[in-house]
């Protein structure tokens, strides 16, 4: 017979340890795995939680971008005639005067070169969505988007120095105005500097309690107003017959090539809102329709121009003066322009220093949304301490048209014209060949900013200089 082995005996103990030994020979591998699948899921966690979060930010993002848009068409248009019709009227007769009947087609042309670098700045603000991203705020977002630090530095310096120059102007013309008012009705003693700072006063309540565009839109329907008062009171005195009969005894020109730079630079100040542009088109309700306002509203404003400055020119001639209402009889037709036009810079002047806080009481996390006692000091604070360096400033700079024509010639050509159009070619340099007309224009535009920036300014300085010599 063929014998049989036993199985062999193993115990309890046994046993547990050959289970033990081989665990132990098995864990480098399955711990291997283990630790691999625990990394994925840890990673796929993280990733959702990221994605999550990412998505409840921008969420909230466009919760809070859409809060903002809560200003109809109708206000933004206004806004726009108010912010860029408002001064501009005053000086398009001047500048046809320095540069002759010719003057009229370099008003159309600006009228037609800032309708589309209006156009292509919006363009620029959504440039970063196509790759994911949200919507930019101003110049100095666009110009980091296209030139990195350096471009929004520049973007920066030239739209906050506009903000900040353009209400000093404004401060100018308001105190010219009331202590002349004040001066023809025996209030000598009430001189320039006086009015400067009770025009502080005025304007700084206001600008202190305003808390987003809707508050300065309102404003702005008035300041409108204001402006199509004053062309109405200027043209109604200029064709009475005082004056009708007199026009061919002025003298007019048909061009002077010297003056055009200098001329140009004034008819772009005029139109010169687009530092504005990016802070309308964020609060309005149907931002789709921002070309269809914009092009309405440079249809207006140019009709407008066009007006003062052919009825103007046409009576006045070479004697015409900036701002135009001293051109007209002093008394009652005077004073009412005087009046109406003191009372639209006051209601702008807000406008411009609301856009110019934002970005600054943004850096210091001071916004209107921080209701903390901290941050309304500090914003009241900085609100009031950017009225009274305006007030300041107003004091040093007596020469209305002089320093409006050369803040044109340097800031309103650079953002009108030339960073729009610089912006928008570096952002779509890469892009499809359907958009080389636009590329063409662009740096057509570019070219009659940088050119009259430069010239302009060099003519504006000089005559600054001279009458502040003088």
């Amino acid at each position: 017979m063929r014998s049989t082995s036993a199985p062999p005996n193993y115990n309890h103990n046994d046993t547990m340890a050959i289970q033990s030994v081989d665990i132990i020979e098995l864990a480098p591998a399955e711990q291997g795995m283990k630790l691999s699948v625990e990394n994925e899921i840890n990673s796929n966690h993280i990733d959702m939680e990221s994605a999550q979060a990412t998505l409840k930010e921008a969420e909230q993002e466009g919760q809070e971008e859409d809060s903002k848009r809560n200003v109809s068409n109708t206000n933004t248009l206004s806004s726009i005639i108010c912010v860029v019709a408002g001064t501009g009227i005053l000086a398009i007769a001047h500048a046809l005067s320095q540069s002759g009947w010719i003057g009229l087609v370099y008003l159309i042309a600006s009228a037609c070169m800032s309708h589309f670098t209006g156009i292509i700045l919006i363009k620029c603000l959504y440039a970063e969505k196509c790759q994911g991203g949200g919507r930019l705020k101003d110049y100095a977002d666009i110009g980091f988007a296209a030139f990195g630090k350096s471009g929004q530095v520049i973007g920066w310096v030239f739209s906050q120095a506009f903000l900040f120059l353009t209400p000093t102007i404004y401060m100018i013309l308001a105190s010219e105005n009331i202590s002349d008012i004040l001066a023809q009705n025996g209030f000598i003693w009430l001189g320039r500097t006086a009015c400067i700072w009770l025009i502080a006063i005025i304007i700084g309540v206001p600008f202190i309690l305003v808390r987003n565009m809707k508050d300065v839109s309102f404003l702005s329907t008035f300041a409108s107003l204001c402006t199509v008062c004053l062309l109405l009171v200027v043209c109604v005195v200029s064709m009475s017959s005082d004056y009708t009969e007199k026009i061919h005894t002025v003298h007019h020109d048909m061009a002077i090539p010297k003056n055009i730079p200098i001329a140009f630079s004034t008819f772009s100040f005029s139109y010169c809102g687009h530092v504005i542009y990016p802070h309308l088109e964020a609060s309005m309700i149907t931002p789709k329709r921002w070309s269809k306002v914009l092009l309405v509203s440079t249809c207006v404003i140019s009709i407008m121009y066009f007006t003062m400055g052919l009825v103007c020119y046409l009576v006045f001639g070479d004697h015409v003066q900036s701002p135009i209402y001293k051109s007209l009889p002093v008394g009652s037709s005077q004073n009412i322009a005087m009046f109406v036009i003191t009372v639209h810079v006051i209601l702008v002047i807000p406008f411009y220093l609301y856009v110019f806080t934002t970005r600054i009481e943004s850096w210091l996390k001071i916004e209107k949304q921080q209701e903390n006692a901290t941050s309304k000091i500090m914003r009241t604070s900085l609100r009031i301490g950017q009225v009274v360096v305006c007030g300041i400033l107003a004091m040093f700079i007596p020469y209305f048209s002089d320093f409006m024509a050369l803040v044109g010639t340097i800031l309103s050509d650079t953002l009108s014209f030339v960073l729009p159009s610089i912006f928008w070619l570096k952002l779509n340099w890469y892009r499809s060949h359907k958009t080389d007309y636009e590329a063409i224009v662009c740096f057509i535009v570019a070219m009659v900013g940088v050119f009259c920036a430069t010239f302009g300014t060099i003519d504006a300085a000089k005559q600054l200089y001279h009458d502040y010599v003088r």
